[in-house]
Formats: C-alpha cells, structure tokens, sequence
C-alpha cells in the first residue's frame, strides 16, 4: 500500500514540476526531466532490466512526450494568464 502511495505522490511531482518549469517558461528546466528520462532508461538498457519489445521502445517515446506537452500546457497557461491581465 505505500509503494503504490509513493508511486502516486512520484507521479504528482514530476508533473507539478514540468507544468511549473514550463509556467516560468524555462527551457532548461523543461529540458531537465526528458533528459533525465532518457539518462535513466539507457541505464536499464546497460544494467539489462530492458530487452527489446515494442513496449520498451515505444513507453520512452511516449514518455518523452508526455513531459514535453505538460511543459508546453504550463507555458501555454502562462500566456493565457498574461494576455487576460493586459485586457
């Protein structure tokens, strides 16, 4: 039960912080997560905890996006904001 409860509160936190760096419109702090995704995955592709299925190519790359739409959602919800408070 405090595995799964860890893993959520993991999730939430990564997301919270891409959607911020991407508030601030940081590029290189939006940068830092995807990057760290690809550092950890070529890791288990060397330690051999990753063969070759569809599923492990295919979940990075799904991965990499996901990160890389919520810092662009947090960018966008940034402009938004800023244009309504110049009406």
């Amino acid at each position: 039960m405090l595995e799964i409860i860890l893993e959520i509160v993991m999730i939430v936190a990564i997301i919270s912080l891409q959607t911020f760096f991407g508030y601030i419109g940081n590029k290189i702090l939006g940068a830092l997560l995807p990057a760290a995704l690809i550092v950890v995955y070529f890791y288990f592709i060397v330690q051999g905890q990753i063969h070759f299925s569809i599923i492990d190519i295919v979940l990075p790359i799904v991965g990499l996006m996901a990160l890389i739409s919520i810092w662009a959602g947090g960018r966008k919800t940034k402009l938004r904001k800023t244009k309504v408070q110049e009406k």
